[in-house]
């Protein structure tokens, strides 16, 4: 297992951070980083990571279709490999629920579809409903073309609107940052479709 994540442990200090949980009886971690990369990877021969920091005009063009600004002015993926091959990308981010941060893992297969939803850390009093697996199981094979709206596209939970809300804009962003800036050509082409 240790020659998998060969490579990643660097970025996982960066994540530190990113998992740095306030102390408090709702807090939640039901994930680490490298836990879901082992868990979810575990075929690959090699995990390595990509830093993406878009240029001006590439976030623009994201806020744009995100009608959100870009919260980080850089991005790490994760990238499976097993030789030549790409098995997958994974993205570690948050969103703000009602007053905490929530912290999600999204796992793509090498296509850029969407192939896993993970709640890492939920820091919420209530609204966890969005850890169901019905719920995160909806995000499941879209890809850049598709809708990520609560209430249309993606069902929201009763008492998990806004958290609901949250899920859906973590998964649109790390979908378009993925192919607009790390897929080949191909896959920046499909998402400009």
């Amino acid at each position: 297992m240790k020659t998998k994540l060969k490579g990643i442990f660097t970025s996982l200090a960066l994540l530190a951070a990113f998992l740095a949980i306030p102390s408090g009886a709702e807090s939640q971690v039901f994930f680490t980083v490298r836990a879901l990369l082992a868990s979810h990877f575990q075929s690959s021969a090699h995990v390595s990571y990509v830093r993406v920091t878009p240029t001006p005009a590439q976030r623009a063009h994201l806020q744009e279709r995100l009608g959100q600004p870009l919260a980080k002015t850089s991005y790490t993926f994760f990238v499976a490999r097993s030789g030549d091959r790409v098995d997958g990308y994974a993205l570690f981010d948050e969103e703000r629920g009602q007053h905490e941060q929530i912290s999600f893992g999204v796992f793509f297969d090498a296509t850029g579809e969407v192939s896993r939803v993970e709640v890492m850390a939920y820091r919420e009093p209530y609204g966890d409903g969005i850890r169901s697996e019905r719920f995160r199981r909806q995000f499941v094979g879209r890809d850049a073309r598709s809708g990520f709206h609560p209430g249309s596209d993606i069902d929201s939970i009763s008492g998990s609107t806004i958290s609901a809300r949250s899920a859906c804009a973590v998964v649109e962003r790390a979908t378009l940052l993925l192919h607009e800036l790390v897929l080949p050509d191909d896959g920046r082409a499909l998402a400009r479709r």
